[in-house]
């Protein structure tokens, strides 16, 4: 029996599974055009915050991928859903992102100040991007420390890039922590709140499985919520040097198109 054939809906990294920056991994496409033609449910869930789930999607459908924008959920709308939650809409916030990312706040009706004006924020926003700098870390930093809610996408130090891997949310955020002495909250896999917001997608049909590349985020995090792991990577059973999920994920497989197999 193949792999698909066990499960009612599916949960799908994106980064190291179905892309590497932004070119499709070998066998990704015929993949998740199978489990469209068998109208089996399934989500995106990626740490990735670079871009806005509607972006995400437009990059899947040029590949000719059925996708609806909602199908994805990133670990920044799921920061954008928790802090509405959380502290309210319309709150005053500094942030650390890309545009895409802060244009998102902005669409959700957050105030996006000036770094400076740090001690009047309401909560300090940290995603990663290319151009973060010093002034950043120190306005997060000092808005922490005088007690301003720290939440994050993520605390992913690397992320997988054609290149090796580059910088994560969660190097930079260290960052911050260390000068703050506050500890963040993160909304990013392995959390529980991106899970339960993929799941709500689909339905959250049972059973259903994680497919991921990382132990320590997409396995574990899918275990806390009774979902079976599919690891993507090397085959040979080894752990993967760094990363501990506590729970062996249910296969191990090389690529996504594998669970045609």
């Amino acid at each position: 029996m193949a792999i698909i054939d066990e499960y009612a809906g599916f949960l799908v990294d994106l980064d190291g599974v179905v892309l590497l920056g932004e070119d499709f991994l070998p066998g990704a496409s015929d993949a998740l055009a199978e489990l469209s033609a068998r109208g089996l449910p399934f989500a995106f869930v990626t740490n990735n915050p670079r871009l806005a789930p509607g972006e995400h999607a437009e990059l899947l459908r040029a590949d000719g991928i059925e996708v609806e924008d909602d199908q994805v959920v990133t670990a920044a709308s799921a920061l954008v859903d928790l802090t509405r939650e959380e502290l309210g809409p319309g709150i005053r916030v500094i942030a650390t992102g890309t545009g895409s990312f802060l244009a998102q706040l902005g669409e959700a009706g957050f105030e996006v100040l000036a770094l400076d004006d740090w001690p009047e924020a309401e909560a300090v926003l940290v995603s990663g991007h290319e151009d973060f700098t010093y002034a950043e870390i120190r306005a997060a930093a000092m808005a922490a420390r005088a007690g301003t809610p720290l939440l994050a996408t993520g605390r992913d130090p690397t992320m997988p890039m054609p290149d090796g891997p580059w910088p994560g949310t969660g190097a930079l955020l260290a960052a911050i922590e260390t000068a703050a002495g506050v500890e963040g909250l993160v909304t990013g896999k392995p959390a529980p709140a991106i899970f339960r917001a993929a799941l709500t997608v689909i339905g959250d049909p049972r059973p259903a499985a994680m497919i991921g590349d990382r132990l320590d985020t997409d396995i574990a995090g899918a275990a806390k919520l009774g979902l079976d792991g599919i690891l993507v990577g090397p085959g040979d059973g080894q752990p993967i040097p760094g990363q501990d999920s506590g729970e062996p994920p249910r296969y191990r497989i090389a690529g996504l198109v594998n669970i045609l197999d």
